[in-house]
């Protein structure tokens, strides 16, 4: 989807110097979110309980990736809505 989108990071429009060094060129959506959302919402069907500090700890990742200056939070915010659409058509067919 990156290379679809082709969108860049936020290095390439701005003047900003990520923290860590780019992956690749494209931004578009956060990898690190989507699975991290992924991955929360997943353990949170198994473990109820688990739901709030599980949902927390994906929005810091997505957080980590927008201060890092790797994305922009409008990558981050793609990346989760892609990890829940998944989640709730994986759920609507068990």
């Amino acid at each position: 989807m990156r290379r679809i989108l082709g969108r860049g990071r936020p290095a390439t429009s701005c003047p900003l110097r990520p923290a860590v060094a780019e992956p690749d060129r494209f931004s578009f959506p956060s990898g690190h979110a989507t699975a991290s959302m992924a991955v929360a919402l997943s353990y949170a069907i198994t473990f109820p309980r688990w739901t709030g500090p599980l949902l927390l700890l994906a929005l810091a990742v997505g957080f980590s990736r927008v201060r890092l200056g790797v994305h922009y939070p409008s990558d981050v915010l793609g990346g989760q809505l892609i990890a829940m659409a998944t989640a709730a058509g994986v759920w609507a067919t068990l």
